[in-house]
Parts: C-alpha cells; sequence; structure tokens
C-alpha cells in the first residue's frame, strides 16, 4: 500500500488516466510514528471511499469476556497481524486508554489466519475486525450465537450493532477523545480511491462526480451484496476535508495517541500451526493463483502467491501457473482455502 501511495504521489501520470486504491491506514501512517511514506495526503486528489468502515471487538463464544465490561475484568487474548495491524494497534490503544485486560499474541499472517487461530481456541478474539468482514467471512457463526460483539472501534456506529457500545462513548476527556477522532478516523475512509496530486481540477470534479455514481448504480450495489460487499459511500470532498483536519491535529494530541498504540513491553509471538494436505489437482483458476485439489474425496483449494508461495514440481522450483490438472500436489498452508507457504507437485 505504501509503495502504492508513493509511486502515485511521485511518478504516476497525473492526468486522471491512473488512479489507486490504498489502506485506511495509510494517510496518518507517518503521523502516528510509521515510517516508509513519501507523499503529503492533503495533496492527493480524493476520490471518495466505498464505505464508512466500522471495525469491532470480537471473542469466541468460549472466551472469558463476552462484553466491554467483562473485558475490563478478564484476561482475554487476541489474535494480532503485527505492529502496524489496526487489530494491534487497536487493542494496545484500549488497554492503554480504557484498561481493557488483553494479552496480545503478534505475528499473524493475515485476518483469516487470525479467525483459524480463534476457532482452534488458541485465541479468544480479535481487537480491531472489520465488521463487514466479520459477517463474509464467519456470518454462520455469527448467527449460531458463537461470536461475541464486545465494542464498536469507529467514529459513528453501525446501524446493524446498536446494542453494542461505541469507543467513544468511553471517552472520560477531551484528550481522550482528541486522540478517538485521530486514530479511528481512518474508518471513516474505510476503502478509499485517490488520484495523483496535479490532476487538473476539471478531470477530478468529473472522476469525483463518476466514482458516487458507480457506487449508487442499481447494477453495482445488486453485485456488490451479491459478494457480501458493504457499500456505504463517502464522497471524495467529504475523505479530503478529513484528512486535512486529521493531518493537523495538535502534536500534544498525536504524541498521546502514539504512545497509547503502543505495546507495554514484548508481545507474545504467533505460533501458526501449519497443515500438509496432499491429492491430484482438479483445477486451476486466475493463472495458478487458486489451486484446488481432491482431499480425501473433498476438493480443497490454496490461495498461492507468486512472492510468497514457494512452487515445485518434482523438486524443482517454478512458477504458479506451471502447475496442471492431474499433478499430485501437497499444500502446505494453514488451513484449506488459505495462502500456501508451499505448494510441491509431481507430474
Amino acid at each position: 500500500t505504501i509503495v502504492l501511495a508513493n509511486w502515485l504521489y511521485n511518478a504516476a501520470p497525473r492526468d486522471g488516466t491512473v488512479l489507486g486504491m490504498i489502506a485506511r491506514g495509510a494517510p496518518t501512517l507517518e503521523l502516528l510514528g510509521g515510517t516508509g511514506p513519501k507523499f503529503d495526503s492533503t495533496k492527493f486528489n480524493w476520490l471518495g471511499s466505498l464505505n464508512n468502515e466500522v471495525s469491532v471487538c470480537v471473542t469466541s463464544h468460549r472466551a472469558p469476556a463476552k462484553t466491554f465490561k467483562e473485558l475490563l475484568q478478564h484476561e482475554t487474548v487476541v489474535g494480532t497481524q503485527g505492529p502496524v495491524s489496526d487489530s494491534e494497534q487497536f487493542a494496545n490503544f484500549i488497554v492503554n486508554l480504557l484498561g481493557a485486560k488483553l494479552k496480545l499474541i503478534s505475528g499473524y499472517p493475515g485476518t483469516a489466519v487470525t479467525v483459524l487461530a480463534m476457532d482452534r481456541g488458541e485465541v479468544d478474539g480479535i481487537c480491531g475486525w472489520s465488521w463487514t468482514s466479520v459477517q463474509l467471512m464467519r456470518g454462520n457463526a455469527l448467527k449460531a450465537g458463537k461470536l461475541n460483539i464486545l465494542l464498536q472501534m469507529s467514529l459513528a456506529g453501525h446501524p446493524e450493532l446498536p446494542d453494542v457500545p461505541l469507543i467513544t462513548d468511553f471517552a472520560k476527556t477531551k484528550s481522550q477523545r482528541d486522540q478517538m477522532d485521530l486514530i479511528f478516523s481512518r474508518q471513516t475512509m474505510g476503502r478509499p480511491y485517490l488520484l495523483p496530486p496535479g490532476v487538473p481540477k476539471d478531470r477530478v470534479a468529473a472522476l469525483r462526480k463518476a466514482f458516487m455514481a458507480t457506487v449508487k448504480d442499481p447494477k453495482f450495489v445488486a453485485a456488490a451484496k451479491r459478494s457480501k460487499l458493504e457499500i456505504n459511500p463517502v464522497s471524495g470532498e467529504e475523505v479530503q476535508k478529513l484528512i486535512v483536519k486529521v493531518l493537523a491535529t495538535p502534536a500534544k494530541t498525536v504524541a498521546a495517541a502514539r504512545e497509547n498504540l503502543k505495546a507495554r513491553g514484548p508481545l507474545e509471538k504467533a505460533k501458526v500451526v501449519m497443515l500438509k494436505h496432499s491429492g491430484k489437482v482438479t483445477k486451476t483458476k486466475k493463472g495458478g493463483r487458486r489451486i484446488y485439489i481432491d482431499y480425501k474425496g473433498k476438493e480443497v483449494k490454496a490461495k498461492v502467491s507468486g512472492s510468497r508461495t514457494k512452487v515445485t514440481i518434482d523438486g524443482k522450483k517454478t512458477k504458479r501457473k506451471k502447475i496442471k490438472v492431474g499433478m499430485t500436489c501437497t499444500f502446505t498452508y494453514p488451513g484449506a482455502g488459505m495462502e500456501a507457504t508451499n505448494v510441491d507437485c509431481k507430474k
């Protein structure tokens, strides 16, 4: 995300032909102590956001804390995806600012693996999981009452969660509320699209209009609904104003927020349990990005990364697109449907 933002800012054509989508935390990353940005977020031309995201603190039905009040009383283990992830920063924040009794296990390679760790009982939950992703990834468990939604972590509550407290409800001082405004401003621009600086104003205006027309188009909305994606658009003008406001946050508030995002000491590192599943390849999709095998009579798939997954055929390293139907392959991955670290095949 930061690499893309740096390229858009410093090298991309400035004629309106190139746009990008970046992580919602990118605009405030450097302000909050992160490294890597080589851009001024206020100078981008923001097209808008697909939704105003709400992240939540979630625990399984086996967890000691099933409400936020209980989270202040009972130690609860949560999984995180590392120091710059929402899951780790948000968890640290409610520990330091609100006194939540969380024990963080850091370094799970993605939300899906963290959720799997929760399913397996390795952790009790996650704090900083997008509500849309909760519904998409574990909708059935949610309906079955196997998940507890403890806290909404955003600046505005979600209409589907009227009985779940909002983090801003717990701000006791102006300083605490100002820190919340800074940290959770990223939620308002949940899925942001942007143009490089310097694009002619008339083209920016036309593209902003087209963006909002698209996200309100009935066919687009219907397609998003079929994919279980929430569309709750925020205009480019609103995103632009928010970023200007947030990046003008007083230094005292920024310094306090930085401290409250940090862990108070070393965190336990995640130990990801890897499985090995072998079987004949039944199909491939997306140029080998998805490989399916017959494992004990059931078709399972693995995601195959071009950079992170090591692929071999007959012991020789190769490209994922070389895997063909009929080969026998072994997936090394956290679980079915997830990204493999290794795919080892035989002709």
